[in-house]
């Protein structure tokens, strides 16, 4: 590593590699055929499914066997929040994406938000939402018909302190 914090890193994990780039891409309709694929079920015995959530052992075990960091895309609508735009070549899907590292799981994820007061609203909608209470946000995205403050991510304590293995 060629970083300031390289003496750091190599200090709590001496073995530390760094991760070969670009970083493998799959789509999430991908993960449930590897899944299938390599018999990794639910708790009950049954295969994962279009529309199911995978939780964070599966995704591991998925990870771990692959060995490299994945880039799982292009989560199903109804696992996600309603402010994610759906994919434009399959409405079923959102733009989405976690970042799965082996050994550690999900370390972080991310998704464009809708700048389409429609859509949002509709999003409010569906899921019982009180617009009233998002006029700040509401109120931006009825004045620009752009796609401007529509990226997100999230970067948790807890997937910073793992993906160094302090914890």
């Amino acid at each position: 590593l060629k970083y300031p914090v390289a003496d750091t890193v190599y200090h709590f994990n001496p073995d530390f590699k760094p991760p070969k780039k670009p970083f493998r891409r799959m789509n999430y309709t991908d993960a449930l055929v590897y899944l299938k694929e390599h018999n990794i079920t639910k708790d009950d015995g049954t295969f994962y499914k279009f529309g199911d959530d995978i939780p964070e052992m599966p995704e591991r075990k998925m990870t771990d066997q692959i060995n490299e960091p994945i880039m799982l895309c292009r989560f199903p609508a109804e696992i996600k929040s309603f402010y994610m735009p759906r994919c434009p070549e399959d409405h079923r899907l959102t733009e989405s994406v976690d970042v799965l590292m082996p050994g550690v799981g999900e370390i972080v994820g991310g998704s464009m938000r809708t700048w389409k007061l429609d859509e949002l609203m509709e999003g409010f909608k569906r899921n019982g939402i009180d617009p009233k209470n998002y006029y700040w946000y509401t109120d931006q995205v009825s004045k620009v018909d752009l796609p401007v403050l529509t990226k997100h991510y999230d970067v948790s304590l807890q997937h910073s302190l793992v993906t160094y293995d302090l914890v």
